[in-house]
């Protein structure tokens, strides 16, 4: 199996603080949590770190960490274990020993595509237009931060691209580990109005955004995700408008038969 051995895991006694930072330093979407004897306990989420404000530092890791909805035994068959991540939507994986059930390291659809990128397939010639969301999800950068944490939440998308709203003219992305590099926390997230008005997004979006054309391949998009770890990059036409987007997902499943998203 593809697993990663050396990714890094954390205690359900840790400090959510000290999550946030790990999480933060090394760009984690996810982090196993793991007692005594190396144990599988839990996992924590970006998301969960988010949450909750970081001024509260008694918090620790077993307040907010959820259990796995999938773990992987590490003779699972690779290819069938990438299939149901892409069914359940899970980009990381935690993966035991089928004996002793100990915590062995985490399986990730970029483990799968660093492996593409090393081969010679057909699908590396795909058009982006064969496999890309068309019906894209965009946040503006007047935008409240509150209402893209919001967006996050209800479409479990860790970011969107940003779009001039008159003409929607990618401009930028925005994706948690932005929020998370800038300390935003569920108490900021929050206000709307009042006295204090939350941030937006354009304190806070990645600028430029990187993008490709529909007319670009399969390949182009497996070599930018892999090299600059994007999870997503949005497609423009030749005006830089916003036509669709493809992330990790949507590669993978071009690589191992799935179909066109919609």
């Amino acid at each position: 199996m593809f697993a990663q051995t050396n990714y890094p895991k954390i205690s359900s006694e840790t400090p959510l603080t000290r999550a946030r930072a790990v999480m933060r330093d090394l760009s984690l979407r996810l982090l196993p949590v793991v007692k005594e004897g190396d144990f599988l306990e839990g996992i924590l989420r970006r998301e969960h770190v988010l949450s909750v404000s970081s001024t509260k530092s008694d918090i620790t890791v077993s307040q907010v960490m959820e259990n796995p909805p999938v773990v992987f035994r590490a003779e699972e068959d690779a290819r069938r274990a990438f299939k149901i991540m892409l069914e359940f939507d899970e980009w990381y994986v935690p993966v035991v020993n089928e004996v002793t059930g100990r915590y062995l390291g985490v399986l990730s659809l970029d483990s799968f595509l660093r492996a593409m990128l090393q081969k010679n397939v057909e699908a590396h010639e795909k058009r982006l237009s064969e496999i890309m969301t068309t019906k894209v999800e965009y946040v503006v950068p007047e935008d409240f931060v509150s209402r893209v944490w919001r967006k996050m939440i209800t479409f479990r998308y860790a970011g969107f691209p940003v779009v001039r709203e008159r003409d929607l003219v990618v401009v930028g992305i925005i994706t948690q580990h932005d929020l998370l590099k800038k300390g935003y926390t569920r108490i900021e997230l929050e206000s709307e109005s009042g006295p204090r008005l939350g941030p937006r997004v354009k304190e806070a979006m990645t600028t430029p955004a990187i993008t490709l054309k529909p007319y670009n391949k399969v390949f182009d998009a497996l070599n930018l995700m892999v090299k600059n770890d994007f999870g997503r990059i949005p497609i423009v036409d030749d005006s830089n408008v916003l036509v669709g987007i493809v992330d990790r997902s949507d590669l993978c499943k071009s690589y191992l038969g799935g179909g066109k998203p919609g």
